[in-house]
């Protein structure tokens, strides 16, 4: 019987648990994850803000609460630490999770850092770490993603002729989503090419063409809309992919031969995958305690790639 986890949340907030509660049909809180999981116990929040802390506690039940990490870790001993905080602690707090023996496991919320230089100070001792971390892109672990990557990738459509993408919230903030999937899908990401484009707080907003070993496409970043987007649709030889509501509808298309003119063709409805992104934040907790250190490492590799080249494509527009 494996033992329990004993698992710390730094930062309480929305992603934390508040974006849900224990009534949620979605699990969508690491809060929420965690109570779901029968190996993972929450012994340990780190929030500094005592609204958040007594609403956290209101939702979830008591557990022991610290108002940094070096407090927690004077006290706690941790096996999985969930890292939720704002960003621009991200860097200093994983520095120091590395330097902690008894912790195995490390889920860190994108981005994983707020600039080139944090990721470069932190890029060798992350990579060289015997611990699993993971950026927590959560489609990428989410079972239809899982599903559709390998459909993708056993040639099941044949050729990719192009993508397009649409999202929210910069090329850095939930560009990353973007950019995340589709290197799942299609391999590395080798240029990130900005069309048009608009800055706004050290983040990038409107057209960029991305260009992939064997296929290119399109994004665009809507400036400030008043509601969230996250769509994609794939074209290739034999069908094609589109994917709605923010990765919880995903539709196959297949070609057929055309019913009204001959010697064409048309696309039509063949399968809508399983809906299981409404599970997500315990789909990316299962996926980091199971997988094993060279998996984690391997997909922890592209994703410092994603950050290096989104860092590189803001740092020139600012020249």
């Amino acid at each position: 019987m494996q033992e329990k986890q004993l698992c710390a949340l730094l930062g309480a907030g929305s992603i934390g648990g508040l974006i849900d509660n224990p009534q949620s049909s979605n699990i969508a809180s690491h809060a929420h994850a965690l109570s779901q999981h029968p190996l993972c116990e929450l012994v340990a929040i780190v929030e500094p803000n005592a609204q958040n802390q007594q609403e956290f506690i209101k939702r979830w039940g008591k557990v022991k609460v610290y108002s940094d990490f070096e407090a927690l870790l004077a006290h706690e001993k941790i096996d999985v630490l969930i890292i939720a905080t704002p960003t621009h602690y991200h860097a200093s707090l994983l520095q120091k999770a590395l330097h902690v023996k008894s912790i195995k496991t490390i889920l860190c919320e994108k981005p994983f850092v707020s600039n080139h230089t944090e990721l470069e100070s932190l890029q060798n001792a992350i990579l060289r770490s015997d611990k699993k971390i993971l950026i927590n892109l959560m489609r990428e672990y989410d079972p239809s993603f899982m599903l559709l990557a390998e459909k993708i990738k056993s040639d099941l459509f044949g050729k990719a002729l192009h993508f397009q993408g649409i999202f929210t919230k910069g090329l850095l903030h939930n560009g990353i989503h973007m950019l995340g999937i589709i290197s799942q899908f299609f391999g590395d990401i080798t240029q990130i090419q900005p069309l048009h484009v608009k800055k706004s707080n050290d983040d990038l907003s409107g057209d960029f063409e991305l260009t992939c070993k064997d296929t290119k496409g399109l994004l665009h970043c809507l400036e400030n809309p008043p509601y969230s987007a996250f769509e994609l649709s794939i074209w290739f030889e034999n069908g094609k992919i589109e994917i709605r509501e923010g990765g919880n509808k995903i539709e196959i298309l297949k070609k057929v031969a055309s019913s009204l003119y001959e010697g064409y063709f048309s696309l039509i409805h063949q399968e809508t995958l399983p809906n299981t992104l409404n599970s997500y934040a315990l789909h990316s907790l299962e996926f980091a305690l199971k997988s094993d250190d060279v998996v984690c490492k391997k997909i922890l590799q592209r994703h410092i790639s994603l950050h290096e080249k989104i860092f590189e494509t803001i740092n020139k527009e600012n020249l």
